[in-house]
């Protein structure tokens, strides 16, 4: 793999392609995380804010991909939508409730 550099020394289609993958590996990353963000039961404003677009351009971006892929996890699990989205709930309040500091008795 090639390091990505702004060097003038820096082959431009090597460099090209370095940054090409990387493209692809942040959009594959993207998706996950607004997949897991789905799951968590947040909505397209919550995501939208967090891309720094309008929750309309979030949703026309991801929704049918986003649909996609937990359909396919609720068909491997399955789980139904709600399921999983009470699952996932559920699993997020487990690891807050671990997370807060315990008091002393």
């Amino acid at each position: 793999m090639v390091a990505v550099t702004t060097h003038d020394t820096a082959e431009p289609l090597e460099a090209l392609r370095a940054l090409q993958e990387r493209e692809r590996e942040l959009e594959d990353a993207r998706r996950l995380w607004i997949a897991r963000a789905r799951l968590q039961g947040r909505s397209w404003s919550e995501i939208g804010a967090a891309l720094g677009v309008s929750k309309q351009a979030a949703w026309q971006l991801f929704n049918d991909e986003i649909t996609r892929i937990l359909d396919r996890v609720s068909a491997r699990s399955g789980l139904t939508e709600d399921e999983a989205m009470q699952l996932a709930r559920e699993e997020l309040s487990a690891v807050r409730r671990q997370r807060r500091p315990r008091t002393a008795s």
